[in-house]
């Protein structure tokens, strides 16, 4: 399946040859799980985690998100990367903070306040699909990676839920509890927001940025200077397959058509099994 995905990715590669973006902006890295020892395209290895920081210490401008809800997105003709962590696994503690600190390079971590509250695995998408249970970060190890001066920590709601398919009430309070959780346990009031699934709407942006200075998504592409709309900034899914030498190219922008083909299966997947009118159908019903 990695060879297959590799292949995938650089079936894009004349695209990015051709098209892709020259203009110096902000590239937002999105990570999921450092460490966690599955074979899950978001559970990258400590040895390539640390390999990527490393290029990153040597050869990128390292921002944040406050940078960029500052209007920061580059320096000169330098791209700036931020790196960001989705859901708030225990690995990152673990495994990726050490990372961190060694290169100096700060992170935002949009934690599910549910999970880290309760302590209960995580059960939504991939990690419902494996034996081995996924266990968020504590506040306590929360706390610790905040007092170091290199992470921050953002809202990605309280349940995890996709916010297109609720009411406003229902957004309201899953960004009102998993802001008021990190404000109380963390002592800081989060700024920053992760859109769960990376799905939004004008209607969705519009409660998020009731709440929250930045909302991230996915994408792909950069956030340029003067165009990008902070309630809906684009960032670049890091994964197993991409390893060290797809990393350097996909930080190029040489795979940039990589996320388009991304959009195009995941329309697909939503239309085979979820309907064309966004029902959720039983498998027994599509297999039929």
């Amino acid at each position: 399946m990695a060879i297959l995905l590799r292949l995938v990715k650089l079936s894009v590669l004349p695209y990015g040859l051709l098209f892709r973006e020259r203009r110096p902006g902000a590239i937002i890295l999105i990570y999921h799980r450092i460490g966690g020892g599955t074979s899950s395209e978001s559970d990258l290895s400590r040895r390539i985690f640390a390999r990527q920081m490393a290029y990153l210490r040597a050869h990128y401008q390292l921002g944040s998100m406050g940078d960029i809800a500052r209007g920061q997105v580059a320096e000169g003709n330098r791209d700036m990367v931020v790196v960001t962590f989705d859901d708030g696994a225990q690995d990152i503690y673990e495994h990726a903070f050490p990372i961190l600190r060694q290169y100096e390079i700060p992170a935002t971590v949009y934690v599910t306040t549910r999970y880290v509250e309760e302590q209960r695995p995580f059960d939504f998408g991939g990690y419902a699909r494996v034996s081995h249970k996924t266990m968020p970060l504590t506040w306590g190890q929360i706390g610790e990676m905040v007092a170091s001066g290199l992470v921050t920590i953002g809202g990605h709601t309280h349940t995890h839920p996709d916010l297109t398919r609720l009411p406003a009430p229902e957004i309201q309070a899953e960004l009102s509890r998993s802001r008021e959780l990190i404000a109380d346990r963390v002592g800081k009031e989060p700024k920053h927001f992760a859109y769960p699934w990376a799905r939004w709407t004008a209607r969705v942006r519009e409660v998020v940025g009731q709440y929250f200075d930045t909302a991230a998504a996915a994408g792909g592409g950069k956030n340029l200077p003067g165009i990008y709309d902070p309630l809906a900034l684009q960032r670049r899914p890091i994964q197993q397959s991409d390893g060290f030498w797809l990393f350097k190219l996909k930080l190029a922008s040489f795979l940039d058509g990589e996320e388009y083909v991304r959009r195009i299966a995941d329309g697909w997947r939503r239309t085979q099994f979820e309907g064309v009118d966004g029902k959720r159908w039983p498998l027994r019903r599509l297999s039929r």
